[in-house]
């Protein structure tokens, strides 16, 4: 049962022959500022809420974990749960942001990753068809080596050229954030400054270092969207008269 402001906005019944995915929308009373669940029986798994407007704008659902890798989305998501998510979601874009934990393993980066991310990208593709697809490179990450000195591992460069090559390869759009950010040593950077930029494992970015990276990204995606209007401009002003 959903309720808000003291009324019950619905009742959904859950129990069913098979476990399956459901979705349910329920519109809000106006000032709405707490809403209640309430589950009357039995047990039920809730895997999460989205408050949305209507109207035009940007609706931004992310699914990180600690520790996210690709092998964890290829083999520890229920394929038909996620595509039937996905499908609900309904998104214009979806971005692959995977990288960053893949680089303290680098013989697997070298004999794995490159497929493992191309599968991904197909069963991405595969749930949502007219999707387009950003994959986003991993930021810097720095390590500290016996001197002290705080330096980029030479895997994560790596990482980006494979990212860069699949993207290529399979039609996606690709942000090297490393590059974007600075490249290698740019962790080492943030950690001196003050205020820091970076938490004490030279891979978490701060609110500041995190401020960046997001103006980074949203500055390359304005770019790109003006450089595709441009060009629609011209190749309709190039079409002749019938």
């Amino acid at each position: 049962m959903v309720s808000a402001r003291d009324e019950v906005l619905g009742v959904l019944e859950t129990a069913a022959a098979a476990k399956t995915p459901g979705f349910a929308i329920f519109a809000l009373p106006p000032h709405t500022r707490d809403v209640t669940l309430t589950v009357r029986s039995g047990p039920v798994r809730l895997f999460g809420w989205s408050f949305e407007k209507p109207g035009p704008g940007v609706i931004y659902n992310s699914l990180g974990l600690n520790g996210a890798q690709v092998q964890m989305a290829l083999r520890y998501f229920e394929p038909k749960q996620w595509a039937a998510e996905m499908q609900h979601e309904d998104p214009d874009l979806v971005v692959i942001n995977y990288g960053t934990n893949e680089s303290v393993f680098p013989d697997y980066i070298e004999r794995y990753y490159e497929k493992e991310l191309r599968s991904l990208i197909e069963r991405v593709r595969a749930a949502v068809p007219r999707a387009s697809v950003l994959i986003m490179s991993p930021m810097d990450r720095g390590v500290r080596e016996s001197g002290g000195a705080i330096v980029t591992p030479d895997i994560l460069p790596r990482i980006v050229e494979i990212q860069g090559k699949v993207a290529m390869d399979t039609g996606c759009a690709f942000f090297n954030t490393f590059d974007a950010m600075g490249g290698s040593g740019t962790m080492a950077k943030w950690y001196a400054q003050q205020p820091r930029l970076v938490s004490a494992d030279f891979m978490h970015p701060l609110p500041g270092g995190a401020a960046i990276v997001g103006r980074l990204l949203d500055a390359a995606i304005c770019e790109g969207f003006d450089r595709f209007k441009k060009a629609h401009v011209q190749a309709r002003a190039n079409v002749p008269e019938s």
